[in-house]
């Protein structure tokens, strides 16, 4: 088995890596070797997806390159402002400037994923075997989020035949999506969970699925505090956990915007809802007055 490595930058983004007509997938081990990747997703891998321990689940997610930045586009209805704050750039990304190693990994699977779709699969199923195993031996609940930077059909994900749902129909599979004709995937597979995301230009779509109180709505807020109502709707917190399946319907999931690479006009990006947004509302501040003690 060979692995021919032809680098081509085309519009400062990297079009081929591999000639990978020959790969198979063997062993975790062997793949490793010959894509130079350590892995392809993995349990606990940030802050926020590790917080999920405390609530007794452990969580297998898959990061891929945003976008097109690998050449192919991943997140189909995305808009420039969502693009321009993509929290991909956020976390240690932010400070992986230098290296850019970070990147480089995710578009090698994205690549991996469009190119050699058997080879991936079968690295995947055998990773989330393996992370579903170990959630099991440590008493843990067990959940899969297959879109951690990108936002492709699920149902692609296919080994042997077998959508990704079909081949783990005991574990929960959550994503957030932009294409609101995915929730029709939910009447087919019970394993399955949506939050819908505010992109900045599909406001009505939100409010129209908010009103029938059967999905929830993820959208970026300015700013440290979160408001606890938003065009009339109840604001949950959405950084204190990552698995979005346990919430309740008919809710804005809030997210505090995360500082990424670029400099980014906060108060000017349709993604993020404006701290003075005239829709938000905010908990009373409590004001602590200082009482001088009495002198004896």
């Amino acid at each position: 088995m060979y692995l021919y490595v032809f680098p081509q930058v085309v519009g400062g983004h990297i079009k081929t890596i591999y000639n990978m007509s020959t790969l198979q997938f063997t062993t975790v081990g062997n793949a490793k070797k010959v894509t130079g990747l350590s892995y392809l997703g993995s349990v606990a891998s940030s802050s926020k997806i590790a917080k999920g321990l405390k609530y007794n689940e452990m969580t297998y997610i898959l990061y891929l390159a945003p976008a097109n930045q690998s050449g192919y586009e991943v997140c189909p209805m995305r808009t420039a402002e969502c693009t321009e704050a993509c929290l991909t750039e956020s976390g240690h990304n932010r400070i992986d400037v230098k290296k850019n190693a970070i990147n480089k990994a995710r578009i090698k699977k994205t690549k991996l994923f469009f190119e050699e779709r058997a080879f991936f699969m079968a690295w995947l199923v055998t990773e989330i075997e393996k992370a579903k195993a170990t959630a099991e031996e440590q008493g843990y609940t067990f959940s899969v989020r297959l879109n951690g930077t990108s936002d492709i059909e699920p149902t692609t994900f296919k080994h042997k035949g077998k959508n990704i749902f079909q081949l783990f129909d005991d574990v929960i599979f959550y994503d957030y999506t932009k294409v609101a004709k995915r929730f029709r995937l939910l009447d087919k597979y019970n394993n399955y969970d949506l939050t819908y995301s505010f992109s900045g230009h599909n406001m009505f779509q939100c409010l129209e699925l908010l009103s029938k109180g059967n999905g929830r709505v993820a959208m970026v807020f300015e700013g440290k505090v979160l408001p606890i109502e938003f065009m009339g709707y109840k604001v949950i917190d959405g950084d204190a956990y990552d698995m979005r399946h346990i919430d309740e319907q008919g809710v804005i999931v809030g997210l505090k915007f995360k500082k990424v690479r670029n400099k980014i006009d906060t108060a000017n990006n349709k993604f993020i809802i404006p701290m003075d947004s005239q829709f938000s509302v905010y908990a009373p501040v409590e004001v602590k007055v200082k009482t001088k003690s009495k002198v004896k």
